[in-house]
């Protein structure tokens, strides 16, 4: 493993570019391996935790947004109706808190995991079925080739200027120092 002063000293002597592929990369070859056999194992909570704080990880400090509507509609929303999470990403986030942080509440009874669904999820009586395998397929893809979603995750220079990398490169260092 790379020492700590050796990869600061690499992302303070380089364009930005660098600190968010070794970022993406790094979520790539470890995390979404992980996540995969959660998905294989139907293991929905950690598949969700997993998905969840990814998001907001590279939503934060590579892309300088908060929640997670941005980075559903560009990396994980398909085309068709079922896989525009985006529409439903308060839901996705606020069934995320009560997984990570109360577990039982009003919202679990109008959120149903159903693996059997065709689609990433259907709203039906105000009861929201989700897919999480489909969920999963669609946020990886923007890992891999990004032909299901707006972008791949690799797109920095079509979403981020020169300058909005600079200071994310700034921010994540800060970051990187501190924990």
């Amino acid at each position: 493993m790379e020492k700590f002063k050796k990869r600061l000293q690499r992302f303070e002597e380089n364009p930005p570019l660098e600190f968010a592929e070794t970022l993406t990369n790094s979520i790539h070859n470890y995390f979404i391996n992980e996540l995969r056999i959660a998905d294989e194992n139907k293991l929905t909570f950690l598949l969700i935790l997993g998905i969840h704080s990814t998001i907001k990880t590279l939503s934060e400090y590579i892309f300088n947004q908060k929640g997670i509507e941005f980075y559903l509609i560009n990396f994980v929303d398909g085309k068709e109706e079922g896989k525009q999470f985006s529409k439903i990403n308060e839901d996705i986030n606020n069934i995320r808190n009560i997984v990570a942080h109360q577990f039982i509440s009003r919202l679990g009874h109008s959120f149903i995991w159903d693996y059997d669904l065709n689609t990433g999820y259907k709203i039906e009586n105000d009861v929201i079925h989700f897919n999480p395998s489909i969920y999963f397929d669609q946020f990886q893809n923007a890992f891999f080739k990004g032909d299901k979603t707006k972008y791949s995750i690799h797109d920095y220079r079509k979403l981020l200027s020169e300058n909005e990398m600079s200071k994310a490169k700034e921010k994540f260092i800060k970051r990187f120092k501190e924990r």
